[in-house]
C-alpha cells in the first residue's frame, strides 16, 4: 500500500495517510482496531513509517524527489544538517516536483538538448523551430527541475539558461508539467464565476480605510462597459488585497514610461495614462510589465493575463509569494486552481473568504 501512496504523492501529509488507513479498513473490515477511537489509527501510524522506509529505499536507488533530501544527519553523517531541515518536497499542490531523468538520458545528453534549445532562440521568431523547442523543454524537465529545486539560481541566469520558460506557451506548457492544469483556461473559468460574488462582497465593505480605497475601485469600474469581461476580472482581481487587509502597493505598480530594469523582487509595472490608479490595477493599461529580481522579464498588453504569467513564472522558478501579499497568491492557488496539499492551514481572513464563495 505504500508503494501505491507513493505513486500519487512522495510526501503525502498527515490528513492523507490517515484518509488512506481509513480506506484500508472501509475497504476490509476485519482490520478495524478495537481499542481505538478511529478504528485505524494503528495503521495510519504504520502507513506513516512505511512511507518513510520507503523513501529511504528510493533515495538510495537514486529517485530524484527524494535522493535529493538524503545525505543529511545521520549516524554516519553526525556533522550532517539536520534532517527536517528545507525539506525539497511539494508543498503548493505540485503533481511533477522533482521527476528523474527519461529513461535513456544522462545529464550530458540533456545538456546537449539545453544548449540546442539556447542556438534556436538566437533566430528570429519566425526562424526557430517551434516542434523541436517544445520537444527539448519535454525531454529536459527533469534537468531543469533539478537545476531550479535544488540550486535556486537567479532569475538572470535562468533567463540564460532556459530562455523558452519567459514565452507564454511554454510557460503555461511548463506548468502543465508541474501541476497537470491548463492554467489560463482553469484560472479564468473559477475567476468568472467567483467575479459577480467577489464584487458583490467588495460592495458591503463600506467603512474604514479599506472601505474607501473599495469604494474608488467600485467607481473605476462602474465607468466600464458592464459587458466587458476584462473589466470584471480586473475588478475582482483588485479588490482582493483590499478584501483580505494585505498591502499590494509594492508588487502592484504604475508607470508612465517604458522601462527594462526595476527596483523589485516581484512586480507588475503597468504603462498607464491616468494619474491615479485604485490599488495599483488599471483596466486599460498600454502595457505590463512582469519584474523578476529588478529585471523585466515578460510583458504583456492585459493586467490579468500579466498576472496570470506571473503565476505561472512562481511555479516554474520555484519562487516564492510575495511575502505582503500571500493571501493573494494563495487565493489563486487554492481557491481558483483548487493547488492544495492539505498542509497548510489558510490564514483566518481567506478561510472566511472561501467559505463566504461555497
Amino acid at each position: 500500500m505504500g508503494e501505491e501512496i507513493y505513486k500519487l504523492k512522495a510526501y503525502p501529509s498527515t490528513t492523507q495517510i490517515g484518509k488512506a488507513a481509513e480506506a484500508l479498513v472501509r475497504k476490509h473490515p476485519c482490520l478495524k482496531e478495537r481499542n481505538s477511537d478511529t478504528g485505524w489509527e494503528g495503521w495510519k501510524n504504520s502507513l506513516r513509517y512505511k512511507m518513510g522506509n520507503q523513501r529511504k529505499k528510493l533515495a538510495k536507488a537514486g529517485i530524484m524527489d527524494v535522493a535529493v533530501n538524503a545525505g543529511k544527519r545521520s549516524r554516519t553523517n553526525p556533522d550532517g544538517a539536520s534532517p527536517r531541515a528545507n525539506i525539497k518536497r511539494p508543498r503548493r499542490g505540485e503533481v511533477n516536483f522533482l521527476p528523474s531523468y527519461p529513461s535513456g538520458e544522462t545529464r550530458e545528453s540533456l545538456e546537449t538538448r539545453r544548449l540546442e534549445m539556447v542556438e534556436e532562440f538566437k533566430k528570429t521568431s519566425a526562424e526557430r523551430d517551434i516542434p523541436l523547442i517544445h520537444q527539448h523543454m519535454m525531454r529536459t524537465f527533469a534537468l531543469r527541475r533539478e537545476e531550479i529545486v535544488t540550486t535556486s539560481p537567479p532569475v538572470s541566469e535562468l533567463k540564460d539558461r532556459w530562455p523558452a520558460l519567459f514565452h507564454e506557451t511554454q510557460l503555461y506548457f511548463e506548468f502543465h508539467r508541474i501541476t497537470n492544469q491548463n492554467l489560463p483556461h482553469v484560472f479564468y473559468a473559477a475567476l468568472d464565476d467567483y467575479a459577480p460574488q467577489l464584487i458583490g462582497l467588495y460592495k458591503k465593505r463600506k467603512t474604514g480605510r479599506v472601505g474607501e480605497r473599495m469604494e474608488q475601485l467600485l467607481l473605476a469600474y462602474g465607468k466600464q462597459d458592464k459587458n466587458d469581461i476584462y473589466a470584471t476580472r480586473t475588478a475582482a482581481l483588485a479588490g482582493l488585497p483590499m478584501y483580505l487587509k494585505e498591502d499590494s502597493s509594492e508588487i502592484f505598480k504604475t508607470c508612465k514610461d517604458e522601462i527594462e530594469f526595476y527596483e523589485a523582487t516581484i512586480a507588475l509595472v503597468a504603462d498607464v495614462d491616468e494619474e491615479e490608479v485604485p490599488g495599483g490595477v488599471p483596466f486599460s493599461p498600454r502595457q505590463v510589465f512582469i519584474v523578476l529580481e529588478d529585471q523585466v522579464v515578460m510583458t504583456h498588453h492585459s493586467w490579468t493575463d500579466a498576472l496570470v504569467c506571473l503565476f505561472g513564472l512562481i511555479y516554474a522558478l520555484h519562487l516564492s509569494y510575495p511575502e505582503k501579499c500571500t493571501g493573494f497568491f494563495e487565493f489563486i492557488q487554492v481557491v481558483l486552481l483548487k493547488l492544495d496539499d492539505e498542509r497548510k492551514q489558510l490564514k483566518p481572513k481567506l478561510q472566511t473568504l472561501k467559505n463566504e464563495l461555497v
